[in-house]
């Protein structure tokens, strides 16, 4: 008891800038210092997972031998991972009638193969919402074009859960019932993750179509060879400050083929709109097809 209380105690200032500071610092995420009912709820979880009683320990740890691994755990910590099966269903919309025939028009899935990149993938939910799109698409395409998904996240824990493909029957609240019998298995029980109730998982057909890569998108590295047609990169931009936006929109920006779309989320606006990027539709912006 005397453990639980401790750990409910409010964080001090100066520890929350600390911590704040290190998942900036790693991954360009703002997290306020003074919301400290989020940061006691995150932090206190991973206290208690490391068996410490308190944030001076903690706050010891991360400046310890231990620190650049344990700072790794905090980013994941303090990220938030919220998405749903064809959430903001309007982009899958906009993909299926007009951006996947112009990206086919243009030689994507014939002359090279048409890349669909969840940039902050989660949990999955929404590469795998792109992954059945596309499948359905090429489907009624006589031609059969090839394709692939990417994901990458700077959580390395949803990023192997997002590999994994596993989702209780909740997540999967957003698919119709004629998609879960295309794209649904129920998961075998040593593939599940949580104790009690069923667990599902995409079929091996789509996994197969997937790869998936760390990624911190405001730093990206050089090495990130990577090139997409289709990027999403929704529901993360509200994480950064204007400097790190930015950063984050070139690097995958660079990685988009001429004429290719970045997707964000309706509520994330880019600002500093790049000469070479245009707003098609809402939060759809296309690449120029002359770009590098």
């Amino acid at each position: 008891m005397a453990q639980s209380q401790t750990l409910q105690q409010p964080i001090a200032a100066r520890d929350a800038l600390q911590i704040v500071g290190t998942v900036k610092r790693l991954s360009g995420i703002n997290v306020d210092p003074n919301n400290s009912g989020f940061l006691r709820l995150r932090v206190n979880r991973r206290l208690k997972e490391l068996g410490l009683t308190d944030t001076d320990a903690y706050i010891a740890r991360l400046n310890g031998i231990h620190g650049a691994s344990e700072a790794q755990f905090l980013v994941e910590s303090l990220a938030t991972h919220t998405t749903d099966f064809f959430r903001e269903r309007a982009h899958f919309d906009f993909l299926k009638t007009t951006g996947l025939p112009n990206l086919m028009q243009l030689g994507a899935g014939k002359e090279w193969p048409l890349v669909i990149w969840s940039a902050a993938c989660s949990i999955g939910s929404e590469l795998w919402t792109a992954g059945i799109v596309l499948h359905q698409f090429c489907l009624s395409t006589p031609d059969r074009p090839r394709w692939s998904l990417l994901g990458t996240d700077v959580s390395r824990r949803v990023l192997a859960r997002a590999a994994n493909a596993v989702f209780t029957l909740e997540e999967l609240s957003g698919l119709s019932e004629d998609l879960r019998r295309a794209y649904i298995l129920r998961s075998k029980p040593e593939s599940q993750i949580s104790a009690g109730g069923t667990l599902f998982r995409v079929t091996p057909d789509l996994r197969g179509k997937a790869r998936f890569k760390w990624a911190n998108l405001v730093d990206l590295e050089v090495g990130f060879s990577e090139r997409a047609d289709v990027a999403f990169m929704r529901n993360v931009l509200i994480y950064f400050k204007q400097k790190e936006k930015d950063a984050a929109i070139q690097n995958v920006l660079r990685r988009i083929r001429p004429g290719g779309y970045l997707i964000t989320g309706h509520a994330e606006a880019i600002s500093n709109l790049p000469e070479d990027l245009t707003q098609v539709a809402p939060s759809v912006y296309r690449k120029a097809c002359n770009a590098k």
